[in-house]
């Protein structure tokens, strides 16, 4: 049981980090294809408010993912759990 236990928070911190990666890669990819590409440069003034907010929405939530990996699933910590 221990041992499956490690196994899922090793899965997790993972998942966390690759979360961050991806999610964080490919919104500034969408972002700046969005921005030189796609929306007209006439309405860029009238949407980049919208598009602040989602890219702090976006961003926001690959600092938490970062921020829950880093408190609850340490390496430390959960070595220390395997130990005791």
């Amino acid at each position: 049981m221990l041992q499956n236990k490690k196994a899922s928070k090793k899965a997790i911190r993972f998942a966390l980090l690759l979360y961050s990666i991806l999610i964080g890669l490919a919104s500034t990819v969408c972002f700046i294809i969005a921005i030189y590409f796609v929306i007209p440069k006439d309405d860029l003034p009238y949407i980049i408010n919208p598009l602040i907010i989602m890219a702090a929405v976006i961003y926001g939530s690959c600092a938490i993912a970062l921020l829950i990996r880093a408190i609850y699933f340490s390496k430390v910590r959960i070595n220390n759990e395997e130990e005791q």
